[in-house]
């Protein structure tokens, strides 16, 4: 607070006003981490579409959906997909239909959409892995 002035005028404001307030701050941490978030989704397509050409190099079955939301590369029975929930700002990788690994773009400010193409990268170097253990190429 600058002075009484300002300290007098924030103390006398309405619940509503306090709401309000809030929201829009909640809207523009939203508006924000949207826009990390989709940088982070690109990135991890990016990723995703390198993978199947190195795949697809080898001559393996890989394929890459691509969705409005949600991006899925899919090699024989293995799979790793990436979503985004948009009112949220909520990244998802999903590895062989485990357990998600969440990026959380509103509430961890430090996450950058290099965190999230590095595991996307890792993950894709797993499948690869389990794929060439399961039927050697």
């Amino acid at each position: 607070m600058g002075n009484w002035r300002d300290e007098l005028v924030e103390v006398v404001k309405s619940k509503e006003e306090r709401e309000a307030e809030e929201a829009e701050r909640q809207r523009k941490r939203l508006e924000e981490a949207l826009a990390v978030a989709d940088e982070a989704m690109k990135q991890a397509l990016e990723g995703l579409r390198f993978a199947k050409e190195q795949l697809a190099s080898k001559k393996q079955p890989a394929k890459l959906k691509e969705g409005e939301g949600e991006h899925v590369l899919s090699l024989n029975d293995l799979s790793l997909s990436v979503s985004l929930s948009r009112d949220s700002a909520v990244l998802e990788v999903n590895f062989n239909e485990g357990r998600p690994r969440e990026f959380d773009f509103a509430k961890d400010r430090h996450l950058s959409p290099k965190d999230v193409e590095d595991y996307v990268g890792r993950r894709a170097v797993e499948l690869a892995r389990t794929a060439q253990k399961n039927a050697p190429w």
